[in-house]
Protein backbone atom coordinates (compact mmCIF):
# COMPACT_ATOMS: atom_id res chain seq x y z
CA UNK A 1 0.00 0.00 0.00
CA UNK A 2 1.47 3.27 -1.00
CA UNK A 3 1.86 5.97 1.63
CA UNK A 4 -0.22 9.10 1.28
CA UNK A 5 1.99 12.15 0.74
CA UNK A 6 0.64 15.50 1.75
CA UNK A 7 0.51 18.06 -1.01
CA UNK A 8 3.34 20.57 -1.11
CA UNK A 9 0.95 23.32 -2.08
CA UNK A 10 -1.85 24.69 0.05
CA UNK A 11 -4.73 26.47 -1.53
CA UNK A 12 -4.70 30.23 -0.87
CA UNK A 13 -7.83 32.29 -0.89
CA UNK A 14 -7.60 35.90 -2.28
CA UNK A 15 -9.72 38.88 -1.25
CA UNK A 16 -13.30 38.59 -2.26
CA UNK A 17 -14.92 41.26 -4.40
CA UNK A 18 -16.97 42.45 -1.43
CA UNK A 19 -13.83 42.95 0.67
CA UNK A 20 -12.16 44.93 -2.12
CA UNK A 21 -15.19 47.15 -2.57
CA UNK A 22 -15.43 47.78 1.18
CA UNK A 23 -11.73 48.65 1.39
CA UNK A 24 -12.00 51.11 -1.50
CA UNK A 25 -15.10 52.64 0.06
CA UNK A 26 -13.37 53.18 3.41
CA UNK A 27 -10.36 54.70 1.64
CA UNK A 28 -12.52 57.12 -0.35
CA UNK A 29 -14.47 58.18 2.74
CA UNK A 30 -11.19 58.91 4.54
CA UNK A 31 -9.87 60.95 1.60
CA UNK A 32 -13.10 62.94 1.34
CA UNK A 33 -13.00 63.66 5.07
CA UNK A 34 -9.43 64.93 4.80
CA UNK A 35 -10.32 67.12 1.81
CA UNK A 36 -13.25 68.52 3.76
CA UNK A 37 -10.92 69.47 6.60
CA UNK A 38 -8.39 71.00 4.20
CA UNK A 39 -10.81 73.65 2.89
CA UNK A 40 -11.42 75.41 6.25
CA UNK A 41 -7.72 75.10 7.06
CA UNK A 42 -6.71 76.93 3.87
CA UNK A 43 -9.37 79.57 4.48
CA UNK A 44 -8.08 80.01 8.01
CA UNK A 45 -4.54 80.55 6.69
CA UNK A 46 -5.82 83.14 4.20
CA UNK A 47 -7.76 84.92 6.95
CA UNK A 48 -4.67 85.07 9.15
CA UNK A 49 -2.57 86.44 6.29
CA UNK A 50 -5.19 89.08 5.49
CA UNK A 51 -5.48 90.06 9.15
CA UNK A 52 -1.71 90.45 9.37
CA UNK A 53 -1.70 92.57 6.20
CA UNK A 54 -4.48 94.85 7.47
CA UNK A 55 -2.72 95.23 10.82
CA UNK A 56 0.45 96.21 8.97
CA UNK A 57 -1.42 98.85 6.95
CA UNK A 58 -3.06 100.26 10.09
CA UNK A 59 0.29 100.51 11.87
CA UNK A 60 1.84 102.18 8.83
CA UNK A 61 -0.97 104.74 8.57
CA UNK A 62 -0.86 105.57 12.27
CA UNK A 63 2.92 105.94 12.29
CA UNK A 64 2.79 108.14 9.19
CA UNK A 65 0.09 110.46 10.55
CA UNK A 66 1.66 110.73 13.98
CA UNK A 67 5.33 111.12 13.18
CA UNK A 68 6.15 111.68 9.51
CA UNK A 69 8.36 114.78 9.19
CA UNK A 70 7.44 115.10 5.50
CA UNK A 71 3.80 116.10 5.98
CA UNK A 72 4.58 119.69 6.94
CA UNK A 73 8.32 120.42 7.19
CA UNK A 74 8.77 123.57 9.21
CA UNK A 75 5.01 123.87 9.76
CA UNK A 76 2.20 122.28 11.73
CA UNK A 77 1.44 118.66 10.87
CA UNK A 78 -1.83 118.99 12.78
CA UNK A 79 -2.91 121.99 10.69
CA UNK A 80 -1.96 120.27 7.43
CA UNK A 81 -3.95 117.10 8.15
CA UNK A 82 -6.93 119.02 9.54
CA UNK A 83 -7.01 121.24 6.44
CA UNK A 84 -6.76 118.25 4.12
CA UNK A 85 -9.78 116.56 5.73
CA UNK A 86 -11.70 119.83 5.95
CA UNK A 87 -11.28 120.33 2.20
CA UNK A 88 -14.25 118.26 1.01
CA UNK A 89 -14.68 116.44 4.34
CA UNK A 90 -12.20 113.75 3.36
CA UNK A 91 -8.55 113.19 2.59
CA UNK A 92 -6.89 110.24 0.89
CA UNK A 93 -3.57 108.58 1.41
CA UNK A 94 -2.13 105.39 -0.07
CA UNK A 95 -0.10 102.49 1.27
CA UNK A 96 1.51 99.90 -1.00
CA UNK A 97 4.71 98.07 -1.79
CA UNK A 98 6.63 99.08 -4.89
CA UNK A 99 9.62 97.91 -6.89
CA UNK A 100 12.74 100.03 -6.62
CA UNK A 101 13.72 101.05 -10.15
CA UNK A 102 14.48 98.10 -12.42
CA UNK A 103 15.46 95.83 -9.54
CA UNK A 104 13.53 93.18 -7.65
CA UNK A 105 13.97 95.10 -4.42
CA UNK A 106 10.72 96.21 -2.79
CA UNK A 107 10.06 99.13 -0.47
CA UNK A 108 7.01 100.49 1.31
CA UNK A 109 5.35 103.58 -0.14
CA UNK A 110 2.99 105.72 1.94
CA UNK A 111 1.70 109.21 1.31
CA UNK A 112 -1.25 111.46 0.58
CA UNK A 113 -2.92 111.78 -2.79
CA UNK A 114 -1.17 114.20 -5.12
CA UNK A 115 -2.49 117.72 -4.64
CA UNK A 116 -4.07 116.91 -1.28
CA UNK A 117 -4.38 119.80 1.11
CA UNK A 118 -6.28 122.90 2.05
CA UNK A 119 -5.55 126.05 3.98
CA UNK A 120 -2.35 124.43 5.28
CA UNK A 121 -1.27 122.17 2.39
CA UNK A 122 0.37 118.77 2.57
CA UNK A 123 4.00 119.02 1.49
CA UNK A 124 4.90 117.40 -1.85
CA UNK A 125 7.34 115.10 -0.04
CA UNK A 126 4.39 113.41 1.64
CA UNK A 127 2.42 112.89 -1.57
CA UNK A 128 2.28 109.83 -3.83
CA UNK A 129 2.60 110.68 -7.52
CA UNK A 130 3.41 107.35 -9.20
CA UNK A 131 1.71 103.95 -8.91
CA UNK A 132 3.25 102.21 -11.92
CA UNK A 133 5.76 100.19 -9.87
CA UNK A 134 3.23 98.91 -7.32
CA UNK A 135 3.93 95.32 -6.29
CA UNK A 136 0.63 94.01 -5.02
CA UNK A 137 -2.55 95.67 -3.74
CA UNK A 138 -2.78 99.43 -3.35
CA UNK A 139 -4.51 100.34 -0.11
CA UNK A 140 -6.62 103.47 -0.39
CA UNK A 141 -7.01 105.03 3.05
CA UNK A 142 -9.83 107.56 3.37
CA UNK A 143 -9.84 109.95 6.33
CA UNK A 144 -13.11 111.62 7.34
CA UNK A 145 -14.32 113.45 10.46
CA UNK A 146 -15.06 111.03 13.30
CA UNK A 147 -18.15 110.73 15.47
CA UNK A 148 -15.75 111.17 18.40
CA UNK A 149 -15.46 114.88 17.55
CA UNK A 150 -17.62 117.21 19.66
CA UNK A 151 -20.92 117.94 17.90
CA UNK A 152 -20.09 121.64 18.03
CA UNK A 153 -17.57 121.00 15.26
CA UNK A 154 -19.35 118.45 13.08
CA UNK A 155 -22.76 117.54 11.71
CA UNK A 156 -25.08 115.59 13.98
CA UNK A 157 -25.63 112.84 11.43
CA UNK A 158 -23.78 111.33 8.51
CA UNK A 159 -24.50 112.74 5.08
CA UNK A 160 -25.74 110.78 2.06
CA UNK A 161 -22.21 109.46 1.50
CA UNK A 162 -21.98 108.07 5.02
CA UNK A 163 -19.55 110.62 6.49
CA UNK A 164 -19.78 113.39 9.05
CA UNK A 165 -19.14 116.94 7.86
CA UNK A 166 -16.88 119.44 9.57
CA UNK A 167 -18.73 122.61 10.50
CA UNK A 168 -15.80 124.69 11.66
CA UNK A 169 -12.61 126.27 10.41
CA UNK A 170 -9.07 125.53 11.47
CA UNK A 171 -8.87 128.90 13.25
CA UNK A 172 -12.07 128.23 15.20
CA UNK A 173 -11.20 124.67 16.17
CA UNK A 174 -10.11 124.77 19.81
CA UNK A 175 -9.69 121.11 20.70
CA UNK A 176 -6.22 119.70 21.29
CA UNK A 177 -6.94 116.66 19.14
CA UNK A 178 -8.57 115.87 15.81
CA UNK A 179 -10.35 112.51 15.55
CA UNK A 180 -10.81 110.84 12.19
CA UNK A 181 -12.63 107.80 10.89
CA UNK A 182 -10.29 105.71 8.75
CA UNK A 183 -11.59 103.46 5.98
CA UNK A 184 -9.23 101.14 4.15
CA UNK A 185 -9.96 99.84 0.65
CA UNK A 186 -7.84 97.34 -1.30
CA UNK A 187 -7.44 98.00 -5.02
CA UNK A 188 -5.56 96.28 -7.83
CA UNK A 189 -2.32 97.87 -9.08
CA UNK A 190 -2.40 99.44 -12.56
CA UNK A 191 0.45 97.37 -13.96
CA UNK A 192 2.92 98.53 -16.64
CA UNK A 193 1.36 101.22 -18.78
CA UNK A 194 -1.91 101.05 -16.85
CA UNK A 195 -3.81 103.89 -15.22
CA UNK A 196 -4.81 104.20 -11.59
CA UNK A 197 -7.71 106.36 -10.43
CA UNK A 198 -6.27 108.49 -7.67
CA UNK A 199 -9.28 110.67 -6.93
CA UNK A 200 -12.27 108.86 -5.46
CA UNK A 201 -14.66 110.69 -3.17
CA UNK A 202 -16.78 109.06 -0.45
CA UNK A 203 -19.63 109.20 -2.97
CA UNK A 204 -17.55 107.18 -5.45
CA UNK A 205 -16.76 104.62 -2.76
CA UNK A 206 -20.23 104.43 -1.21
CA UNK A 207 -20.97 101.13 -2.96
CA UNK A 208 -17.66 99.54 -1.97
CA UNK A 209 -17.16 97.76 1.34
CA UNK A 210 -13.93 98.76 3.10
CA UNK A 211 -11.75 95.91 4.30
CA UNK A 212 -11.32 97.66 7.64
CA UNK A 213 -12.64 100.74 9.46
CA UNK A 214 -11.34 102.29 12.66
CA UNK A 215 -10.87 105.63 14.42
CA UNK A 216 -7.64 107.45 15.12
CA UNK A 217 -6.61 110.93 16.22
CA UNK A 218 -3.76 113.38 15.94
CA UNK A 219 -2.80 115.92 18.59
CA UNK A 220 -1.57 119.47 18.29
Amino acid sequence: MSAHCPSKFKSRHGFSMIEVVLAIGIFLITVLALVGLLGPTLKSVEDVERTDEVASVVNTVNAFLQSSPDIAPGGSKFDAIFSAVQNGNFATLFVFREYVGDTNDIRLAVGFREGEGGEAPIDIQAQITDFSDAAGPIYRVVLTPSSVLPEAYRSNVRNANGVYELETTLAAYEEGYFAMEVRIFAEAPPGPGGAFTEVKSPADLSGTEPIFTYNTAIVR
